[in-house]
């Protein structure tokens, strides 16, 4: 019998680690399984899921070929400030006031490149080695980032020599990570770059040893944010780049499930919401570069639309019975009861539905009394506000205290979720559906209604969130802004159905289908038909999209290199090829810098672990009118967009 290729493909989401098998040839998912996600170590949830889905006895372990990979770790990791510690090392300019690179220790120094390539100043080798001894015993990586090196990196790369020659660490250069121009954009991509290698590395290390421990030889590659793959090595050098691999992975899935070209995906998990565009078969990229926290960077990634709705989001209920739903997320009663066996007893006793859980961590980074409420908890776990309070007398601001705590992982919160109001109704029935009933019963009390009513009102307050958001991403993409208010916020609801009683019925109509990913899609997304007008798709194995997309995709890379003319009617080619060119015809030049742009990026695929590589360029001219004394409309510059996409190739034993 002729031996299958497989592919496993996994996605680390904010609550669980999913796992799929495909057939590499027919594209069917053979097998898929599932793990809680498991922040203190994501191998651990990844192993767990790995095992899961292996129990398929028809999917020999031999035939898995590829390994695809898409985790949260890069975008958490940033959020939570975790990572190495970094130097930084600007070329040939000098911040603006308020200005953060996210490095640990800066410096700027003479050098750097102009407009045209052309050296500025030569590169300050006594500048460069004092920062270096400066920084070299405080550190674990290094990031050169000099003006305009998009154009011309000389001075990165002499700069990086020397850095390596002085002190053996890791240098992460700024246009080895983007073609774009914006040197402090570009030094922050650089800088979060760097920070991640040992996060990364060290993840990437236990999903190879749990892969080997479980008799699978392939070839692992991890999922970009722009919707594509790399190869573990390259994952390693430039992890900057999986920032939103998870909702990349799951517009991929979902294309390859629902077999649609054009539609609005909603991937709803347990932590948010996941909105995005595909146009054609191409997902829309920022155009911008990934934003992660406060941080702006030059990633390419998908514009997504995230918002704190999912299976974990708290669910509160005001005095009239309507129920706000997230963005805070907490730990569910039926999941918190089945790790938790007292949950039920004390909620019965108290009546309350938010106790707080330890999460295992080490405290060295703790204040004194950040210390003091977390070895309270870890000593009385499930333990109320109020207890904490009194069992830590000594912090007077212990609300801030506590608050601080969840926001940075240390401590968890339960309470009243989506999941729990889907085991009452009967959808999932995995964790405790009795500790999620008393939950129910709780509101359905206080807000004088039955339980039936309660799970009704929810189920129409869910549904409409859901449109609700889908519209907010349309309004965006479409006008550019974001307006805020009730009376915007009041006929956003209205276009969704979503104000009962109201005088006023809006009618909306979508130009493609609703693709659900996610596994409760099927409960709140097919009701969205007749309130929008709109096909919605739920599509076979929809549980699993995000691990689908993660091993079904291909390995692209893409280059953007520019033509100038200058006043002298002579053309240049700038790129992040190493040397300017200049031509006397504007034709020569596009030439030229189509070629050396296809070049690199067909170069950058191979080294990402691409076969049968395709390489497509375009040409975007920008005019502008000459003015009195010119006729006609004049070339201000060329842009030449390369692309380079490829099948992952079979590289590692095999």
């Amino acid at each position: 019998m002729a031996t299958r290729k497989l592919g496993l493909g996994l996605d680390t989401g904010g609550t669980y680690t999913d796992a799929a098998i495909v057939d590499m040839e027919s594209l069917e998912v053979l097998a898929k399984g599932k793990a809680q996600t498991t922040y203190q170590d994501l191998a651990i949830g990844v192993l767990e899921a790995i095992d899961d889905v292996l129990q398929c006895e028809e999917c020999e372990r031999s035939e898995i070929q590829f390994v695809g990979l898409s985790t949260t770790l890069a975008t958490n990791s940033i959020l939570t400030g975790k990572g190495g510690k970094v130097g930084h090392i600007g070329i040939g300019w000098t911040p603006t006031p308020g200005f953060r690179s996210g490095a640990d220790m800066d410096a700027y120094i003479k050098g750097g490149h102009g407009v045209w390539a052309q050296e500025l100043a030569p590169l300050d080798t006594n500048a460069l080695e004092e920062a270096i001894e400066r920084m070299k015993g405080e550190v674990d990586s290094f990031v050169v980032s000099s003006h305009f090196s998009v154009y011309n990196p000389a001075h990165e790369i002499e700069a990086a020599r020397t850095i390596k020659e002085r002190t053996g660490l890791p240098v992460v250069l700024g246009h080895h990570l983007t073609s774009q121009l914006g040197v402090p954009e570009r030094s922050v991509t650089a800088v979060l770059n760097a920070r991640l290698l040992p996060v990364i590395s060290e993840f990437l290390d236990g999903v190879e040893r749990s892969l080997k421990e479980r008799g699978i030889d392939a070839t692992i590659l991890v999922f970009k944010g722009d919707g594509t793959l790399m190869s573990i090595e390259k994952a390693r050098e430039r992890p900057v780049e999986t920032i939103l691999s998870g909702p990349a992975a799951s517009l991929m899935g979902a294309k390859l499930l629902s077999k649609e070209d054009s539609f609005i995906v909603v991937d709803i998990g347990g932590t948010s919401t996941d909105i995005a565009f595909l146009d054609d078969g191409f997902p829309r990229i920022s155009k911008e570069g990934a934003t992660v926290g406060h941080w702006r960077t030059r990633v390419r990634a998908i514009d997504i639309w995230t918002v704190g709705l999912g299976g974990d989001s708290h669910v509160v209920p005001d005095q009239r019975g309507n129920f706000k739903i997230g963005p805070e997320r907490v730990v569910p009663l039926a999941v918190a009861s089945v790790a938790h066996p007292r949950l039920r007893e004390r909620m019965g006793a108290t009546g309350e539905t938010n106790y707080y859980l330890p999460v295992e961590r080490g405290t060295a980074k703790l204040s004194p009394k950040e210390k003091e409420v977390y070895e309270f908890v870890k000593a009385n776990p499930l333990c109320t506000l109020e207890e904490i309070r009194r069992g830590a007398p000594e912090v007077y601001t212990y609300r801030d205290v506590v608050k601080h705590l969840k926001d940075r992982g240390f401590l968890q919160m339960t309470g009243l979720t989506a999941t729990d109001f889907m085991h009452v109704q009967g959808h999932f029935t995995r964790f405790d559906v009795e500790a999620a009933r008393l939950g129910v019963q709780f509101i359905a009390d206080r807000t004088h209604t039955t339980v039936g009513e309660c799970l009704e009102s929810f189920q129409q307050e869910f549904v409409t969130r859901v449109g609700e958001e889908v519209m907010r991403k349309i309004v965006l993409d479409e006008s550019g802004e974001m307006p805020d208010g009730p009376g915007f916020n009041y006929l956003l609801r209205a276009t969704v159905n979503g104000n009962q009683g109201s005088s006023l019925v809006l009618r909306t109509r979508l130009d493609r289908p609703l693709v659900g990913i996610g596994a409760p899609t099927p409960i709140y997304m097919p009701p969205l038909e007749k309130r929008m007008d709109v096909r919605v798709v739920i599509p076979r194995d929809h549980d699993v999209g995000n691990a689908v997309g993660a091993v079904c995709s291909k390995i692209s890379e893409t280059v953007t290199a520019q033509v100038y003319p200058n006043m002298d009617n002579v053309f240049y080619v700038l790129g992040p090829f190493g040397s300017t060119g200049t031509y006397s015809h504007v034709e020569q030049a596009i030439s030229s810098a189509r070629r050396q742009a296809e070049e690199y990026v067909w170069n950058r695929a191979y080294e990402a672990g691409a076969e049968n590589i395709k390489v497509r360029s375009d040409v975007y001219e920008n005019k502008f009118y000459g003015g009195d004394n010119v006729e006609g409309e004049q070339t201000a510059w060329v842009d030449i967009v390369a692309r380079a996409t490829g099948d992952p190739a079979v590289r590692k034993g095999k």
